[in-house]
């Protein structure tokens, strides 16, 4: 029998031949990875070579559900999927929530993972342990909610579906992977991969049961934490009530949001209530939850009545609030909410649209690009109009968003000139919407995560913001916002406890309103494993170090990626609540490193580490 709270099978589908292997692992590859990220880490690092191009059909693309998926776990229903970013050139994953990871796995299978890539387009129907490639062409071209609504019309709606929108169709950077209609694993560029592949959806659907070594026990772990939801928690209430929509005001008056494409400051942004919490919440007619979880942050919304941006979609999150309200200092909400369905239906990521749409704003601002290249469209600050115009042209590809749709990076190449000067990306990738100036530790995690500029990697940026889960706070040393040093602990605990959540199939809102010994209590209730705080952190630390170590052998070390000058406070605001700030990543990212026991001067993690850590295999190959 599986180890608890896995199928045992593995799916490997070769879209050169059409053949499909299903492999069965041991139960310690579950164990040492608990599935997600970290087993997608080690397929990709022991199966694919080095230098391969990342919208080549060498390069592998995984969709891996995690241990506590379509568990009884709170919050257990994520996937990730992962590949060599064509953004960055190094590690890529995203991961989303929702209903596709539970029925990945109802489906019979624990992970699907492709190679090569089709001659025409194909989607790949999974069912109760059968595994089919079947001809897209018929769909190829569709919208991502298009595509949902037909393949649910023939497999009924008891079924998952992640795909594509013609964003990834035609390999723009920026295109993500959906699923449920507005759950997007949006980062990394996956969605290009997967366009490269010609591969449009995958379905899956079926009643298999998942495994858990102890049931008695995760349904009371369970029963605890959601008392502990019902009594007093501010948190959890805080997401019932709003979900992130409900931070973007107080984030933007408090210098978390970065304003005016980080160059402002909070004065700047005129009332950001009218983006955020009550407002939004005005606008949900239905609420949605992901699969089983009590939390239910998500929201269907419709725009006003009458208003030029008609649009219904989920509700948009603090991110893409803050990428398309703050970032470009509109506080109409109709547009964003019309940006947001557009990017949904495309399947764009809305932080790196969004981003790229500010730094537009400001090349614009500065005569780098004018009228005449946007075909009449005016970017200029908080032009909804203008907002709305542009991002429709990048979710076409078309006039001056072909130039757009690949991401900052790729844009900077084109526009030339000082462009650089406003390009906030950290190796490809749009930084997130939390300022690295208010919680220095993102400083850290934004540069030296093997998946750059991301905020749901956890550093001691969640300490800062106080977005600790209950009782973590233990097992490191005290931290303070702005004294950069002796932090380098509390960043290895951090760090490693998040891997653990990415890999699990967790997610961090939910986790962060729980106690953290929820997190090792049902690790051991649904794998039959012993799991305390130690052994979390450590197999995080695992996980983690092997993410980075597929980025060294990519050529990408640790301290390779910059931040730009903006995101220290180089030169400092001289004025709002984060005047005169510079903060200092380099030390944080040296004493992190020290930590885990990684090696300054070549860049690698000790010899000693890797082996401690129970990875032999790959201190072979970086010390051969």
């Amino acid at each position: 029998m599986p180890v608890g709270g896995t199928m045992g099978k593995i799916l490997c589908v070769d879209l050169d031949t059409g053949d499909m292997q299903v492999e069965e692992p041991e139960d310690d590859l579950y164990l040492k990875y608990l599935g997600g990220y970290g087993l997608g880490a080690h397929y990709l690092f022991t199966r694919q070579q080095a230098g391969v191009d990342a919208l080549g059909p060498e390069n592998m693309l995984g969709f891996l559900t995690g241990c506590l998926t379509a568990t009884p776990a709170i919050t257990g229903n994520r996937y990730a999927v992962v590949g060599k970013s064509p953004k960055t050139g190094g590690w890529g994953d995203a991961n989303s929530g929702g209903f596709f990871g539970p029925h990945l796995k109802k489906a019979g299978y624990d992970a699907v993972f492709f190679t090569g890539a089709s001659a025409k387009p194909v989607y790949l129907l999974l069912n109760n342990g059968k595994s089919e490639l079947r001809d897209a062409s018929g769909i190829w071209g569709k919208d991502s909610n298009e595509t949902d609504d037909i393949l649910r019309a023939e497999f009924g709606k008891d079924v998952g579906i992640a795909c594509l929108g013609q964003a990834g169709e035609r390999r723009a950077l920026l295109a993500g992977i959906m699923n449920d209609k507005g759950r997007a694993a949006g980062r990394s560029g996956l969605g290009a991969v997967m366009g490269s592949k010609k591969l449009k959806a995958i379905v899956a659907m079926g009643d298999q049961a998942v495994p858990l070594a102890n049931k008695d026990l995760v349904d009371a772990v369970r029963k605890e934490q959601l008392a502990h939801f019902k009594n007093n928690n501010a948190l959890y209430d805080f997401f019932h009530d709003y979900g992130t929509a409900g931070m973007t005001a107080t984030a933007a008056q408090g210098a978390d949001t970065p304003i005016k494409n980080w160059g402002g400051v909070p004065v700047d942004m005129v009332d950001p209530s009218l983006i955020s919490d009550d407002k939004v919440i005005a606008r949900q007619w239905k609420r949605f939850a992901c699969d089983r979880c009590p939390l239910g942050c998500g929201g269907e919304v419709k725009t006003q009545e009458g208003s030029p941006y008609p649009a219904q979609t989920h509700k948009p999150e603090y991110e893409t609030l803050g990428s398309f309200g703050t970032l470009c200092l509109n506080n109409h909400l109709d547009s964003i909410i019309r940006c947001n369905d557009i990017c949904n239906r495309a399947g764009l990521d809305t932080i790196g649209t969004g981003a790229t749409v500010a730094f537009a704003i400001e090349c614009f601002e500065n005569g780098l690009i004018s009228a005449k290249d946007t075909e009449g469209i005016e970017l200029t600050w908080g032009n909804h109009a203008g907002i709305v115009a542009i991002t429709e042209k990048i979710a076409a590809g078309e006039g001056f968003g072909a130039v757009l749709q690949h991401g900052i990076k790729k844009a900077v190449e084109q526009i030339g000139g000082k462009a650089e000067e406003f390009a906030m990306h950290a190796g490809g990738e749009e930084l997130a919407m939390h300022d690295s100036r208010l919680n220095p530790g993102l400083g850290m995690s934004y540069r030296a995560d093997a998946t750059p500029g991301r905020h749901t990697q956890f550093s001691t940026w969640f300490h800062e913001a106080n977005f600790v889960p209950a009782g973590l706070d233990k097992y490191y040393p005290p931290v303070e916002r702005y004294v950069h040093t002796g932090k380098g602990a509390a960043h290895r605990v951090l760090t490693s406890f998040g891997h653990v959540l990415n890999a699990a199939g967790f997610c961090m809102f939910g986790v962060c309103s729980m106690k953290a010994k929820a997190v090792p209590e049902f690790l051991t209730a649904v794998t039959g494993k012993e799991f305390d705080m130690g052994e979390v952190i450590e197999t995080g630390a695992r996980i983690g170090t092997l993410r980075s170590c597929f980025n060294l052998r990519e050529g990408i070390g640790p301290l390779d990626v910059k931040l730009p000058p903006r995101a220290e406070g180089r030169p400092p605001l001289q004025s709002g609540p984060l005047k005169g700030v510079t903060i200092d990543s380099d030390t944080e990212i040296k004493e992190f490193l020290q930590a885990m026991g990684w090696d300054l001067a070549s860049g690698k993690p000790k010899k000693t580490t890797l082996i401690d850590l129970e990875l032999k295999h790959v201190a072979d190959e970086l010390y051969a």
